[in-house]
């Protein structure tokens, strides 16, 4: 069986087709087709720009993040705007918590030295991860705080109580000036918690005094 190779030329509109196929340009027969640009033509392709040749009843391809046949680019989910971001985060399910309804809180971070002196930060049931752009707890303006998961504060319902370690910052983290190595330190109210230059205050709102749902703690 002969090999039949393709042979491509360009229109006069600039269309590119295998003339072994077509005798004339399919696109300007077909009409309302977008002119292509040449592949191998010295420059960048601009987006929304079709790549040829597309030959109907051909598969469109993807080219460097441009727009092909109608078809739109693959997102990464990872960058903003993404599926992830798009998904949102998991989120700590409280069954007295109305649906639809924010997290109650729990406590608070209030920072009194740093950057951001004066900032008060929610708690709320569960891990919260504490970073300079990400995370439940943004600390911004404080460059030696890792961007994000430097470490995480946790309120554990069953037993009310705090906890806070180490995650992936690169300075070591303290409570009331003692280092959090190999593990987390419980938290209690008034705590002094220092990471990178900032320090907070920790404040409990939940406890032995107060947690939120349908059994309130037993006074004596």
């Amino acid at each position: 069986m002969a090999e039949i190779r393709q042979k491509i030329i360009s229109c006069s509109q600039g269309h590119y087709y295998d003339a072994n196929r077509y005798d004339q340009c399919p696109y300007c027969s077909a009409g309302g087709f977008s002119p292509t640009i040449d592949p191998f033509a010295a420059g960048e392709s601009k987006p929304g720009s079709t790549v040829g040749p597309l030959i109907p009843g051909d598969v469109p391809h993807h080219a460097g993040g441009v727009q092909v046949g109608g078809f739109t680019p693959t997102i990464d989910p990872n960058q903003p705007g993404g599926l992830s971001e798009r998904m949102g985060k998991t989120q700590y399910v409280d069954a007295s918590t109305p649906a639809g309804t924010p997290a109650p809180v729990v406590g608070w971070l209030v920072a009194v030295e740093g950057p951001c002196r004066g900032t008060d930060y929610r708690i709320h049931t569960g891990y919260n991860y504490i970073g300079r752009e990400a995370g439940d707890i943004c600390i911004r303006g404080d460059s030696t705080i890792s961007a994000q998961r430097d470490a995480n504060v946790t309120y554990v319902p069953q037993t009310r109580e705090f906890y806070i370690a180490h995650e992936l910052g690169k300075n070591v983290l303290l409570v009331n000036g003692k280092p959090v190595i190999g593990g987390s330190t419980k938290l209690e109210n008034y705590d002094r918690i220092t990471i990178g230059t900032t320090q907070l205050v920790f404040v409990g709102l939940c406890g032995e005094q107060f947690v939120w749902g349908s059994e309130e703690p037993e006074h004596d």
